[in-house]
């Protein structure tokens, strides 16, 4: 629900209405732009703007068949909290055209950026048509963002051709570059399914803009945070060429946080004021079709993306309603001490997140029913060694509840995407029937974009446990960073895994190290590069 004012014009008169402040002349920047059949004026342009108000790109996401959301946030200077921004109102104008010389604009308007919101955009762009690719921009005056392009989805009842999407996590810039996303801008994508952890918690960084070596806990640290890693050319690149639909992930918070409860100790009533600060930042900085947070601070972000009848995307939030973690969160740990894991009580979604999944998915009518996730459903269990309790192995009755919703759903295509393990693999997912392991849904978690790869640093041996722990999986590959890129039909999903030969020059070579395919109604992934 996008809440703030916004007016919508069709057609090439409104759109010179919206863009009156620009020429060649010096700038006037002491009214706004006013769209025929606005009824409530927009607050009058604030004086003393910086030139650059666009330095963190723009964005859109969660399309519709006839609309998308459009997101920016105004920003000079990404190392300012307020962006480098005066705190007043600042009308922000919109267009939505059908060429990317806006020639033939279709839809524009205006939003009220407010300061107590970062001065973010959320525009809802309605009224288009299905199936189409559009260019948007937004103005301030004579100040004008990049041009960027989006799209709209297939209408309800209608199925493409085919999909083709990214899907991707965890982009700490502490730890490497972004030359994954170089080589992402070169596919041709619809969509763009983002898993978690798009900021971490940790300043510094290995690329500029570096932020305070401190740990963000405040609105402000995250802002920054946010600008941050907006900053970067790469990532913005991507944003710039198709719409995201993301979720999040524990970095944005805090590691390994679950619901009000922080993986460290830490005074109650300040984390929570932690965890509003972050939720807000994020909404201010993503192009979400939900939000702004609620008075309490909490944000509802699970929701569900189709795509015609060939693809339904069941977002998740598995980290704001999720029990703590049992056994103390310790890794490697013993099966048959840790029992809490197998509670009933333990959950990974809440009652209310899994009752909404499990009506969805027995309405949904996509040939690919798609879980879009953090954590891994596969079980990372040797004899009685449990490798992560942050994982779905940390919540067994959760993850039973989940498979028991696609096995009671009755459909035989139901994808996983994963993130947060800083590792890339492919997998078939079981439960267990009258004895027998029957197959419920098909994992594919991708790799991370920058993250560091926990598990090949721990060396060799720890290397050879996970491969061992992954026998039955299509695909491991614990080393190396990338993403994973899909191409969905109503007769397969190919997954090919990508990854960069290093994370420490921009321009690093990309590879296709695996491809994975599932054919509809097979319940079994295979290697088709093999």
């Amino acid at each position: 629900m996008v809440t703030r004012r916004s007016v919508l014009v069709a057609g090439t008169a409104g759109a010179a209405l919206v863009l009156s402040g620009c020429s060649d002349d010096e700038p006037d920047r002491s009214s706004a732009p006013q769209p025929t059949g606005d009824t409530t004026p927009p607050p009058p342009i604030p004086n003393g703007l910086p030139d650059e108000l666009f330095t963190i790109g723009v964005a859109s996401g969660d399309p519709l068949p006839n609309s998308v959301i459009l997101w920016t946030r105004l920003v000079s200077d990404t190392l300012d909290p307020t962006g480098g921004i005066p705190a007043e109102p600042v009308p922000v104008a919109w267009e939505v055209a059908t060429d990317e010389k806006f020639d033939s604009v279709v839809a524009s308007g205006f939003e009220v950026a407010e300061p107590a919101l970062g001065h973010s955009v959320h525009a809802d762009a309605s009224d288009l048509l299905p199936d189409t690719w559009y260019w948007y921009r937004f103005s301030v005056g004579d100040a004008q963002s990049p041009v960027a392009r989006t799209r709209t989805m297939p209408a309800d009842d209608a199925t493409p051709d085919k999909l083709s999407l990214a899907f991707a996590s965890c982009q700490e810039f502490n730890s490497g570059t972004y030359a994954a996303y170089g080589a992402m801008a070169d596919d041709e994508l619809d969509l763009v399914i983002f898993l978690g952890d798009y900021i971490y918690e940790v300043g510094g960084g290995l690329m500029e803009p570096k932020v305070p070596q401190r740990v963000t806990e405040t609105l402000d640290d995250y802002r920054v945070q946010y600008a941050a890693y907006k900053r970067n050319p790469m990532l913005q690149q991507v944003h710039h060429q198709v719409p995201w639909v993301v979720t999040w992930d524990d970095h944005e918070v805090g590691n390994n946080y679950a619901g009000d409860i922080p993986q460290e100790p830490e005074d109650p009533e300040g984390y929570d004021q932690r965890r509003i600060a972050a939720y807000q930042a994020y909404w201010e900085h993503m192009p979400i079709r939900t939000g702004p947070p609620d008075a309490d601070g909490s944000l509802r972000i699970y929701r569900s993306v189709k795509a015609g009848t060939l693809a339904e995307f069941f977002v998740l939030d598995g980290r704001q309603y999720r029990s703590d973690q049992v056994c103390g969160d310790e890794l490697a740990v013993s099966a048959a001490e840790c029992t809490d894991r197998l509670d009933e009580k333990g959950t990974m979604l809440g009652a209310d997140q899994e009752q909404w999944l499990a009506d969805g998915l027995a309405a949904s009518t996509a040939t690919w029913p798609v879980i879009a996730q953090q954590t891994v459903m596969f079980p990372l269990v040797l004899g009685d060694l449990v490798l992560n309790l942050d994982q779905w192995d940390g919540y067994v009755a959760a993850r039973e509840r989940l498979f028991d919703t696609i096995v009671d759903s009755g459909h035989d295509n139901v994808v996983v995407l994963s993130g947060d393990i800083h590792a890339g693999g492919a997998s078939d997912l079981f439960v267990e029937r009258d004895g027998k392991r029957v197959p419920v849904a098909h994992e594919l978690v991708t790799t991370s974009i920058s993250s560091r790869s926990i598990i090949a640093e721990l060396g060799p041996a720890v290397i050879d446990l996970v491969e061992e722990i992954a026998a039955d999986a299509v695909y491991v590959n614990v080393e190396d960073h990338g993403y994973a890129r899909a191409t969905v039909t109503a007769e397969a999903w190919t997954t090919e895994f990508v990854t960069v030969a290093n994370v420490t020059d921009d321009d690093a070579p990309a590879s296709v190290d695996a491809t994975v395919e599932l054919t509809a109604g097979s319940k079994q992934l295979v290697r088709a590069d093999t």
